[in-house]
């Protein structure tokens, strides 16, 4: 299991499907969670969720010294952490926790695992084997980042836009990129106001200057790669035309691997079913 930067210190995205900016008929299933998974692992999910928490949960396999000191620094550093995340531990052989090991794709993943889940449902950090409780401190992102991070598993492109005050002017190319029936499936707009504290750490990583003023969009694909950037006035024809320019330039003469597709940024990925 690889560990995926979002561009920010301590952030680690699991299984993230990358998607190209191309005309969708159909999209498979989302790889993530979405609440419905049975047992105790599920019930804990949908807790937390509608407590507006996180859920930090530990997979193990065998009762050894290595799942036994990770144990501890895990239960540690939850504990530290109960006002804004639950925790639970999940034994992947014990048959009451199928649903969520098939949910997650662990089974065969480096033990111990702990992995970070936000209210969204977003899989904020995946820490296999050896990890420190500030590795899981920092599974806990900033709205927009989770917001972010739920769309790319989703898999969707990401528009993030950023300005103060948004109004019908404003990202106008973007809206109508989404609303574009060839694009809707794949594009998600995600708002973030450049003032709002909580979200600094996230804008600097993407290298957005919050003083500038202006209203800018960045595109973001799995694994948080920011491909382009874009004035809030840019148009859905730019938009469209410099994504596919970008596409075409990764993968030049559709050289991925059969089964795969090229997406911007320079990354060959599963192709959409």
């Amino acid at each position: 299991m690889k560990r995926m930067n979002l561009h920010v210190r301590g952030i680690a995205a699991l299984a993230l499907a990358a998607i190209c900016l191309a005309p969708v008929t159909a999209r498979a299933e989302s790889p993530l969670p979405t609440h419905s998974v049975s047992g105790p692992a599920g019930a804990a999910m949908q807790k937390a969720s509608q407590e507006g928490k996180y859920l930090f949960v530990y997979f193990w396999k065998q009762n050894d010294e290595q799942t036994q000191l990770m144990q501890g620094v895990f239960q540690q550093a939850t504990t530290k952490m109960s006002d804004v995340a639950d925790a639970i531990s999940v034994q992947i052989t014990d048959p009451n926790n199928a649903g969520v090991v098939k949910q997650f794709g662990v089974s065969r993943a480096p033990m111990p695992l702990a992995l970070a889940i936000a209210p969204n449902g977003a899989v904020t950090g995946g820490l296999p084997v050896t990890f420190q409780e500030q590795q899981l401190r920092d599974a806990i992102v900033s709205p927009a980042t989770a917001t972010c991070l739920k769309a790319m598993q989703d898999r969707k492109l990401v528009l993030l836009c950023v300005k103060r005050d948004t109004n019908a002017v404003a990202f106008q190319g973007a809206h109508a990129l989404t609303q574009d029936e060839r694009f809707a499936a794949s594009t998600q707009i995600v708002n973030v106001d450049p003032t709002d504290a909580s979200e600094q750490s996230f804008l600097q990583s993407l290298k957005v200057d919050v003083s500038a003023g202006k209203g800018v969009m960045v595109v973001l694909t799995p694994p948080g790669q920011p491909v382009a950037t874009f004035a809030e006035n840019a148009t859905k024809d730019e938009i469209v035309e410099r994504l596919t320019a970008a596409s075409s330039a990764c993968c030049p003469d559709g050289q991925c691997a059969p089964g795969q597709q090229c997406c911007p940024g320079g990354n060959c990925a599963p192709a959409a079913k």
